[in-house]
């Protein structure tokens, strides 16, 4: 046991003194702490963030990601740098920094374009196809003169007429529409219906369309042939044999006066 002088010495003084009377040092090592397992996997979870999101600024700052190749399909009207420009999109701009949904949707709200399409090419490319918007028939309205599409958009509007690779709409006058409004008169859709179903370059044949006569509405073509329509009915059918006629019209060297597509076979009568 120990007096009371034995209380002011050290830890050491007092562990020595224990020892010589044969007791066990009282001093206990304090146990380590365990490190819980939550806590490790919070940092597991910290630790892998860190890593992708490092990852993620790495290659999005690779300029091998840049866009140094951008394609543009479908365009004939509108150069395919008006398409780029509309799009928002350019050469060294990274690929991923390519909405190509907001550019699809920004694209189509041009009057000039249908259709969009934007996607990327990885790894620097970027594919965009468009279906534009063209014009299949010309009409008269009070103030001059109006291009329409298949659909019967206004696409153009201009005072006077002017020499055009499609046909003129006679016999029928529109009022109070402007670029971007849609035409209504039934007989006009139908008859614009018609006319895209044949291809740009065959419609070229045609310089005018006369609508007088409901039941019997005429086309002619550039070297004064008609092909006579009948009622703006089977439309799809009457469509490809104009088709079929204008292509021969081009190679054939008789000369015809008209084809009647108002039967149930065309009927095809040449000059004398």
């Amino acid at each position: 046991m120990m007096d009371r002088e034995d209380m002011n010495l050290t830890d050491e003084e007092r562990a020595a003194l224990l020892e010589s009377y044969g007791e066990k040092s009282s001093t206990v090592k304090p146990k380590k702490k365990a490190v819980s397992k939550k806590g490790h996997w919070l940092l597991d979870i910290i630790i892998l963030v860190s890593v992708c999101a490092a990852c993620a600024a790495a290659l999005f700052y690779l300029p091998f990601f840049k866009v140094n190749s951008i394609a543009v399909v479908g365009n004939k009207y509108i150069s395919t740098e008006d398409i780029c420009r509309i799009a928002g999109i350019y050469k060294g701009q990274h690929l991923l920094e390519v909405e190509t949904a907001a550019s699809s949707k920004t694209l189509v709200k041009d009057l000039r374009i249908e259709k969009a399409s934007v996607r990327r090419v990885f790894p620097n490319g970027i594919f965009i196809e468009v279906e534009e918007r063209r014009p299949v028939a010309n009409i008269a309205c009070e103030y001059g003169y109006l291009d329409l599409d298949r659909q019967g958009m206004v696409l153009n509007a201009y005072r006077k007429k002017h020499f055009q690779t499609i046909p003129f709409l006679e016999g029928i006058k529109i009022q109070n529409l402007y670029i971007g409004d849609h035409v209504k008169d039934p007989m006009v859709l139908d008859t614009l219906k018609y006319l895209s179903e044949i291809s740009e370059n065959a419609l070229s044949g045609l310089t005018e369309v006369n609508l007088r006569d409901p039941s019997h509405v005429i086309a002619y073509t550039t070297n004064a042939v008609e092909v006579r329509i009948g009622e703006l009915k089977d439309l799809e059918n009457k469509a490809k044999l104009t088709q079929d006629f204008l292509d021969e019209l081009r190679v054939t060297k008789h000369q015809m006066e008209y084809i009647d597509l108002s039967f149930s076979k065309p009927f095809v009568r040449f000059r004398q």
